[in-house]
């Protein structure tokens, strides 16, 4: 059933005009009253003109038949519209609709589903319309639902054309919005149509993101001393899992969850915390990975009886507990031979789910002191033993004065590359555990230590550290030579606080090529440090579309704060990449912060 407007007063075209005196004329006997067209096509939101012509008996037309004007009839058929219009007593014969006509319509797209703004500036996207059935009108769009501080005025596209630009404006004071879903609705007569559109009131490059933890930073309480902050990895879903130290009796692995936003996940562990000890003595978790499956590898240096350290592996389900099918009840230790004690300092997990840790293995006693130690683990926690020697390696990178470990690793393609110091080492292994001869990073090979690794789609190899006690970042060459194009020589030192410490622990490669590096940098006039976040242009120039110049350093009132990680937090709300930098506090507090890119 469909309703016909298609006559009103404006649209009865017969004589309908008063006398000149504005009295009516006197009455005159009706014959009849012909509409012409006797048949239209009913499409709803179009107004179709009638012609009516009202006679008397002698089939002369009344010329004042103004009284009537408004004397319209809309009767509903099944299959059918009708209308029909009264004068004096006379009806008219309808005029009919065939009920089958279907309804005009129109549709909108947008050129994008997610819309950023920054306080003090306007975004915009353009709507495309499409009409259909016989609609030609105007159609007018409004947003509802806008974050505070945004505004947006309706739009209307005009009969004959078919896009339009919809503007949301945010103000000078405008705070940071989560992802906001807004209401895009668009009318033109009963005609609706209505599309939902992410709108995001975001900071400049390189502020903090005050939507995360409170203004930026998350600080979380967990031990009675002092905690420690090594590592960060993101799930699918956006949670964050951070992993370190947690001090009590003895500290102990410590791994904390928190929500996309900040916010301590209570559905993990307890109260969002999951602290395991190894074996009554000290325990630090310094690595993190998650597998496709949602559980949790933990690596880290654990304390067995006899007051030794060695690599320490856990594994946890997704709300925290201890996974049983790993290693004894969820937990294992590794000792290598001929070593006094090991530590495990980073962590990767391989497509086929067996695990790769590297660390240190100290055979001081030996020619060859500390040096770099890998292990692979087939998924259920055994070592693997086509990897090495019995699923272990060690590799001497300097003298037997040196102390070599593995402090990051990266795939590139099925080989692993392991840097770390005290040489500002990169070493290349194939995938059965053996040192690559041709990847040669000896020209690199100074006084340092590597704290992170990325690789591009190049294959090209970025590690980020300290040297001479300075933020250095480097891109090596597939084959591990320094490549010319980036930075000098390819290298680029931050200095990032002239004559004062600082130090690069985290390098993540964003998808338009640029790298953001993230640390620490020590104050002026003080012992204390504060987190600090640098972006690199593909050439390993700064960035001064990002913070100030380049870098933005991070202070808060408890001082001394000293990231140790960095990851990229995609987020498929809003268009972009946000960055985190986790590490600790003298609160003490695991303490996270994050930026907009």
């Amino acid at each position: 059933m469909k309703t016909l407007h298609v006559l009103n007063a404006a649209f009865l075209t017969a004589a309908l005009s008063s006398s000149a005196s504005g009295n009516m004329a006197p009455p005159t006997a009706l014959q009849s009253i012909e509409l012409t067209p006797t048949s239209v096509s009913a499409v709803q939101g179009e107004r179709t003109l009638l012609t009516a012509t009202v006679q008397d008996a002698q089939g002369q037309a009344v010329p004042n038949a103004a009284s009537v004007a408004n004397g319209l009839g809309g009767e509903l058929a099944s299959g059918s519209v009708q209308s029909t219009v009264s004068v004096g007593g006379v009806t008219s014969a309808p005029v009919t609709a065939p009920g089958d006509q279907p309804a005009g319509s129109f549709d909108l797209t947008l050129s994008a589903d997610k819309l950023p703004v920054t306080p003090g500036t306007s975004a915009s996207l353009t709507l495309n319309l499409t009409r259909s059935i016989g609609f030609s009108g105007a159609v007018t769009v409004a947003l509802s639902g806008l974050p505070a501080g945004a505004t947006s005025s309706s739009v209307t596209i005009p009969e004959g054309l078919v896009s339009g630009t919809v503007t949301v404006k945010a103000a000078a004071n405008a705070a940071h919005s989560p992802p906001t879903a807004v209401t895009l609705t668009a009318t033109s007569g009963t005609l609706r149509a209505a599309k939902t559109l992410t709108v995001t009131v975001r900071g400049r490059a390189g502020s903090l993101d005050t939507t995360f933890g409170a203004g930026g930073t998350a600080k979380i309480a967990t031990g009675s001393g002092f905690d420690y902050v090594y590592a960060v990895a993101q799930q699918s879903d956006g949670k964050l899992v951070v992993a370190g130290e947690i001090s009590g009796a003895y500290n102990d692995f410590g791994i904390i969850r928190l929500m996309r936003d900040g916010a301590p996940d209570p559905s993990f562990g307890t109260g969002g915390q999951v602290v395991i000890d190894f074996a009554g003595d000290r325990d630090t978790a310094r690595a993190v990975a998650l597998q496709k499956d949602g559980k949790i590898v933990v690596a880290g240096g654990a304390t067995v009886p006899g007051d030794t350290e060695r690599f320490g592996l856990l594994r946890l389900n997704p709300d925290g507990t201890l996974d049983s099918t790993f290693g004894t009840g969820g937990k294992l230790t590794t000792a290598f031979p001929a070593s006094s004690a090991d530590r495990a300092g980073a962590l990767l997990i391989l497509p086929d789910n067996r695990i790769v840790v590297g660390g240190q293995a100290s055979r001081s006693s030996s020619t060859t002191g500390v040096d770099f130690a890998l292990a692979r683990y087939l998924p259920g926690g055994a070592l693997d033993p086509t990897f090495g020697s019995g699923g272990q390696v060690i590799t001497p990178v300097g003298s037997s004065s040196s102390s070599d470990k593995i402090y990051a690793l990266a795939l590139q393609g099925d080989k692993i590359i392991a840097g770390g110091g005290d040489a500002f080492a990169v070493v290349r292994y194939s995938a059965d555990g053996m040192p690559d001869g041709s990847f040669d990073a000896s020209a690199v090979t100074t006084s340092g230590i590597v704290h992170s690794i990325a690789t591009d789609d190049q294959g090209r190899v970025i590690v980020a550290g300290e040297q001479a006690t300075i933020s250095t970042v480097m891109r090596l060459s597939s084959n591990g030579t320094p490549d010319p194009a980036f930075g000098m020589g390819g290298k680029t030192t931050l200095n990032l606080n002239p004559g004062l410490e600082s130090r690069a622990t985290g390098v993540a490669l964003q998808l338009d090529g640029k790298l953001v590096v993230g640390g620490w940098v020590q104050e002026t006039n003080s012992t204390n440090a504060n987190f600090a976040l640098t972006r690199l242009t593909p050439a390993g120039q700064p960035d001064v579309s990002f913070g100030q110049g380049g870098t933005t350093i991070t202070a808060t009132p408890k001082g001394n704060e000293r990231a140790n990680a960095l990851l990229l937090q995609p987020d498929d709300r809003i268009a972009a990449t946000r960055i985190v930098l986790a590490g600790f506090d003298d609160g003490p507090d695991f303490s996270l912060t994050r930026y907009w890119p």
